[in-house]
C-alpha cells in the first residue's frame, strides 16, 4: 500500500511529468492539493518541504511553490529512467502496470533521462560504468541460483571484477531488410552467403532510385561500426596479447575502411538514426538487433526479414551483443528497492512476457521455448556468434576511442594515421597503469 507521502509525490511528479506544470510554473497550493487527494495540509506542506530539499521544487515565501527549472536534471532515490521512452519499449506497458504493486515508491520517469535506477544499453553502462554499483552481492542474495540464466551474459559486464549492470535481455545483431522496398526497386534478396561487397552493390542499385535515409540510414554509432570492424577480424584491444592495443591492427583498420565505404557508397555527410525509420517500414536494410523485432511488431509493420550480417572475406562470423540493462548508481541508498528491481527483472513472469513478446532473448532459459519461425531460428543460431568482451575498462578511454574513431567515420582523415594515433594514446594508459617505465635506465 502506497504511503500518503508517496501518494502525494506521485501526483505533483504527475504534473511534472505530463507538463501541466513545467519549470518555472507554480504548482497548486497545499491546501488545494489536500482537498484533492484527501490528506491532511501538514501531510502534504512536509511532502513539498521534501521535494524543494531535492531541488524539484522551489519554495518562494508568501508567494506559493514552483517547479524548479533545474528539474529534470535531478537524481531521484526513488526513480527509474529509460534510456528510450517507456512507450518504445515493447515490455514497458507490462512494467509500468506491474511494478506499483512490487515497488509503490518508484517513479518511472519520462522526462528524467537519469534515475538512482536506470534502464541502458551496453555502450552506455561501458561508458559510465564508474558510476554505477558492483550488483554482484545483490544479486546472489536475489538469486543465488543461477542456473537457469545466461551466466555469460554477466560476465560480459564484469569491469575490473564488478558487476556494473544487470543485463535481464540480450541479441546478436543482423541485418534486417523490408522486403517490400528490395522488390519495388528491382534489388533481389541477397544469399544468405553474401559478402560484404555483395551488399554494397545492393546499396548502390537502391541509391540509384532511392534517397539514402531509404537505402540505409548510415550512423556512426559504436555498435554499428563496432560490429563491422568484429566481422573483419578487428578488435580495440586483446587483454591476452603481449601488446594489447589492436586499434591499429590491419583487421580493426579494414573493418574501420569499410564500413566507411558504405557511407560513401550511400553518399551521406552526417550519421543519424535508422530505428525510427527502419520500424516505420521505410529503409530498406538496417543492422539490428532482435529488439527491433519487437519494436516492428509493436508498430505494425509486417515488411521485414533478416539476413545474417554480410561476410568480409579473411574476418570473423561473428556478431556484437545487444544488451539491455538494469543499473544502480552509487548515490543510491535503498538496497531493498534495488533487489525488489532485480527480482522483477529476473523474475520468471517477466521474463515469459519478453518470450512472448519475442524481444530479445530472455535472460533466462526455461522461458525461450522452441520454435519453427525461421525468424527466431536465425537469431538462435547467431547467438552462438556473439562477441561480448569487446570493451576497455576504462570509461574515459573508451569514450575517447569511440569519439576519435566516429570523427574518422564521419569525416575524411585517413584511418591509418588516426588509429595509430588513438592506439598511442591507449598505449601510453595502458604502461602508465601498469607502473611500466618509459625509456631506458641510464648506466
Amino acid at each position: 500500500m502506497k504511503s500518503k507521502n508517496t501518494v502525494i509525490r506521485n501526483y505533483v511528479l504527475g504534473l511534472m511529468e505530463s507538463g501541466s506544470c513545467s519549470g518555472g510554473d507554480k504548482i497548486p497550493a497545499a491546501r488545494d492539493l489536500a482537498v484533492r487527494l484527501g490528506i491532511s495540509q501538514l501531510t502534504v506542506q512536509n511532502a513539498l518541504e521534501t521535494m524543494n530539499k531535492e531541488g524539484l521544487l522551489k519554495v518562494v515565501p508568501r508567494q506559493g511553490t514552483y517547479v524548479s527549472e533545474e528539474w529534470t536534471n535531478r537524481i531521484l532515490q526513488s526513480s527509474i529512467s529509460a534510456y528510450i521512452a517507456w512507450k518504445r519499449l515493447p515490455w514497458g506497458e507490462y512494467f509500468l502496470k506491474n511494478i506499483p504493486d512490487q515497488i509503490p515508491q518508484l517513479h518511472c520517469s519520462i522526462r528524467m533521462p537519469r534515475g538512482v535506477f536506470e534502464i541502458v544499453p551496453t555502450s552506455t553502462v561501458l561508458m559510465n560504468q564508474d558510476q554505477y554499483l558492483d550488483l554482484e552481492l545483490l544479486l546472489d542474495r536475489c538469486f543465488p541460483d543461477k542456473s537457469d540464466f545466461h551466466a555469460e551474459q554477466f560476465d560480459s559486464f564484469r569491469c575490473k571484477g564488478r558487476l556494473v549492470g544487470l543485463p535481464f535481455l540480450f541479441s546478436p545483431r543482423v541485418m534486417l531488410y523490408n522486403p517490400r522496398i528490395l522488390k519495388k526497386n528491382g534489388c533481389p534478396v541477397p544469399s544468405p552467403d553474401y559478402t560484404w561487397e555483395d551488399f554494397l552493390g545492393c546499396v548502390r542499385r537502391l541509391g540509384k532510385r532511392l534517397p539514402a535515409e531509404n537505402v540505409f540510414v548510415w550512423n556512426a554509432s559504436y555498435y554499428n561500426w563496432m560490429t563491422c570492424v568484429l566481422r573483419a577480424g578487428g578488435s580495440l584491444i586483446d587483454p591476452n596479447a603481449e601488446d594489447p592495443v589492436k586499434i591499429d591492427s590491419p583487421a580493426t583498420r579494414h573493418g574501420l575502411k569499410l564500413f566507411r565505404d558504405l557511407r560513401y557508397a550511400l553518399g551521406v555527410e552526417m550519421s543519424s538514426s535508422y530505428e525510427d525509420m527502419f520500424e516505420k517500414g521505410k529503409t530498406a536494410f538496417a543492422i539490428g538487433a532482435r529488439q527491433v523485432v519487437g519494436r516492428l511488431k509493436q508498430n505494425g509493420v509486417h515488411d521485414w526479414n533478416v539476413l545474417p550480417l554480410p561476410r568480409i572475406p579473411g574476418g570473423c562470423d561473428t556478431s556484437l551483443q545487444a544488451t539491455e540493462l538494469l543499473c544502480v548508481r552509487k548515490e543510491c541508498v535503498d538496497m531493498e528497492c534495488a533487489k525488489a528491481l532485480i527480482r522483477f527483472f529476473l523474475s520468471e513472469a517477466f521474463q515469459k512476457h519478453l518470450a512472448e513478446l519475442k524481444y530479445a532473448i530472455p535472460i533466462r532459459k526455461s522461458v525461450l521455448q522452441p520454435s519453427n519461425d525461421p525468424h527466431d531460428i536465425l537469431f538462435e543460431r547467431e547467438v552462438l556468434k556473439v562477441h561480448s568482451r569487446h570493451h576497455l575498462d576504462s570509461p574515459e578511454l573508451f569514450r575517447l576511442v569511440c569519439d576519435g574513431i566516429h570523427d574518422l567515420l564521419t569525416g575524411d582523415a585517413d584511418i591509418e594515421e588516426g588509429t595509430a594515433e588513438l592506439a598511442g594514446m591507449l598505449r601510453v594508459f595502458i604502461r602508465i597503469t601498469r607502473g611500466i617505465p618509459f625509456g631506458k635506465n641510464k648506466k
